[in-house]
């Protein structure tokens, strides 16, 4: 069952794009692009999420991007 989102598809769409835009300006490779969206991924987790939290957040999280890519595969 998909989990509904706080947020709107236009605003995820508009910063992922975003996100995107700036990996693609910058020509960086597919290793590049995930060392940076996971140095900005522990920089979230880090600075917003509390000590005692932060596994827990990183294992949903870890997860939840695991399932999208074997749904995607199938």
């Amino acid at each position: 069952m998909p989990i509904v989102s706080k947020y709107s598809t236009a605003q995820i769409e508009k910063l992922v794009n975003q996100l995107l835009d700036v990996l693609h300006a910058e020509k960086a490779t597919t290793e590049l692009s995930l060392m940076c969206l996971g140095n900005a991924i522990s920089h979230v987790v880090n600075s917003s999420v509390p000590h005692n939290q932060r596994a827990a957040v990183v294992s949903h999280f870890s997860q939840a991007l695991a399932d999208t890519v074997v749904d995607k595969a199938n």
